[in-house]
């Protein structure tokens, strides 16, 4: 039973007013609260209204949870209300995991039902993707793919297992919105062995354009560049200032081996200046750097830089099928790195130092390839 608040007199059930000194009853109404996970709306000193929504939580190297936010401030409480779900929303689309294809292999592996000829065989098969299971799904494209598969150096069973074992990665990331636009790039991929097919370098004219355009046209000097080191694009737009070795003339970067150590690509002169003016920032700034001083995603430097660039300076790159039927522009980052390969058949040198420049996908023969001297690295990538 209630007491006035006023006077203290028992209130009858169900009464409005109390019957001893008249006070109006107010009804007893909790605190509004928002679920959990659904935002928070706090009034401010001096008025607004302060949206808090949380987008994920975290643990750092030394094990302590934190939790990352976002929050907006509105003048009216309507507007408040409302922008929640979409801070929601967007905050849910930016926690998605950014996992690595090796992170995504190692999650699926234990999960997978197979009897153990099939298992080792997909383990046999994920050796050869080592140049890409460092790269976060969501940079991988299918050139990365398809490079993999054909430099595996076995037959075409070890192949079609690689093809097998991206799709099952692909299908166990899609749902765990590890994998961007929901697409499985495995049925896309061939094991015929025809390696040019789908591929696209850039011809003599189409360089000059280029070389021509340098300074002027934004994102020339990125593909010019890109075009005489033969990182893979994700490789190249990951490079730092501090990866610039000036005294042997290389950049050190590209696909991490077991051991975690890069390759050194030396500098063309026809590079050289672009490369060294870049690293001038020093330390950890990214070599290829947007116009905040931060790193490209590959996505948006294709879409918003590399495109633009070709059509400025009059490289026609039409839509065209490649395999399984999937679409997509004729010259993409990666046609650079092809490029880069057929420049290196026109000049002389040992087939191990061309291989130790472009990287070679398996570890093994990576491993093998690492002892070439810069100098006769140096000597090939001067013809070019």
């Amino acid at each position: 039973m209630e007491n006035c608040k006023k006077c203290g007199s028992s209130l009858p059930e169900a009464a409005n007013f109390c019957p001893h000194c008249g006070k109006p009853v107010q009804p007893i109404r909790g605190k509004k609260k928002r679920g959990n996970g659904q935002g928070c709306i706090t009034q401010m000193p001096n008025g607004k209204y302060k949206v808090r929504v949380t987008i994920r939580y975290f643990t750092d190297e030394e094990g302590k949870r934190h939790r990352e936010s976002r929050c907006q401030t509105f003048v009216r409480k309507t507007d408040a209300i409302a922008a929640v779900s979409k801070l929601l929303a967007s905050g849910s689309r930016e926690s998605k995991p950014r996992l690595t294809f090796g992170e995504l292999y190692e999650k699926w592996l234990p999960t997978h039902k197979a009897g153990k000829s099939t298992i080792d065989g997909y383990k046999a098969a994920y050796k050869y993707f080592a140049p890409i299971k460092d790269m976060l799904m969501a940079d991988i494209d299918i050139d990365d793919l398809q490079e993999c598969i054909d430099e595996c150096p076995h037959g075409k069973r070890t192949r079609e297992n690689m093809k097998a074992l991206a799709g099952l990665v692909y299908k166990f990331g899609i749902p765990r919105h590890a994998v961007p636009e929901n697409l499985n790039l495995a049925p896309f991929l061939s094991v015929s062995g025809d390696r040019s097919a789908h591929r696209e370098s850039f011809n003599d004219i189409q360089i000059e354009r280029l070389r021509a355009a340098c300074g002027t046209v934004p994102g020339a000097e990125e593909i010019y560049c890109m075009i005489y080191l033969g990182f893979r694009p994700s490789e190249f737009l990951a490079l730092k200032c501090a990866d610039y070795d000036a005294a042997r003339n290389c950049l050190v970067g590209g696909a991490k081996t077991a051991a975690g150590k890069g390759r050194a690509v030396t500098l063309s002169p026809k590079i050289k200046a672009i490369v060294a003016d870049r690293a001038a920032r020093g330390g950890l700034s990214p070599l290829i750097a947007d116009r905040n001083g931060k790193p490209w995603p590959l996505k948006k430097f294709t879409e918003d830089l590399f495109y633009p660039a070709l059509e400025a300076v009059g490289i026609d790159n039409p839509i065209v099928e490649i395999a399984g039927g999937k679409k997509r522009h004729k010259y993409t980052p990666h046609s650079c790195r092809h490029t880069f390969a057929t420049l290196l058949k026109r000049v002389a040198g040992a087939d191990k130092d061309k291989q130790e420049l472009i990287g070679h996908a398996s570890p093994e023969m990576l491993r093998y390839y690492q002892d070439a001297p810069v100098v006769d690295l140096e000597k090939i990538t001067n013809a070019i």
